[in-house]
């Protein structure tokens, strides 16, 4: 960016998401079930920012976990235009993203541990 150059700033919807989106992947019970959530929650926010995305685009939004990343797709980039490097849009989706992966990196643990304390199939016990 150059100097003198406005950046719009999009902190106010991630703050209107941000308690629900928290609550959404703490109620996540299975690490295959974060990728839902946050491209869910990370085209709420881009609705937000421009209300005129075709809701077809949340396909667009991908969880990378094992990168600790995310990824938009070609398309949904060239609708958002220059906001994503005039504006905080995707350190926003980042953060949210970090989110994320915190939380399925946990459940990923947990599900191991758990894994670990099975004896056999349950089925079986009387």
């Amino acid at each position: 960016m150059k100097k003198g150059e406005k950046m719009f700033s999009f902190v106010k919807y991630e703050k209107e998401l941000e308690s629900d989106y928290r609550r959404a992947l703490d109620e996540i019970k299975r690490p295959e079930e974060i990728h839902k959530v946050f491209s869910e929650y990370a085209f709420k926010f881009l609705k937000m920012v421009k209300d005129d995305l075709d809701d077809r685009l949340k396909e667009q939004i991908k969880l990378i976990p094992e990168e600790e990343n995310f990824k938009i797709d070609e398309e949904l980039l060239d609708k958002l235009g220059d906001l994503v490097k005039k504006s905080d849009l995707m350190a926003i989706l980042k953060r949210m993203a970090d989110s994320a992966i915190h939380r399925y990196l946990k459940l990923k643990r947990d599900d191991e541990r758990t894994d670990l304390f099975r004896i056999g199939d349950s089925s079986k016990i009387k």
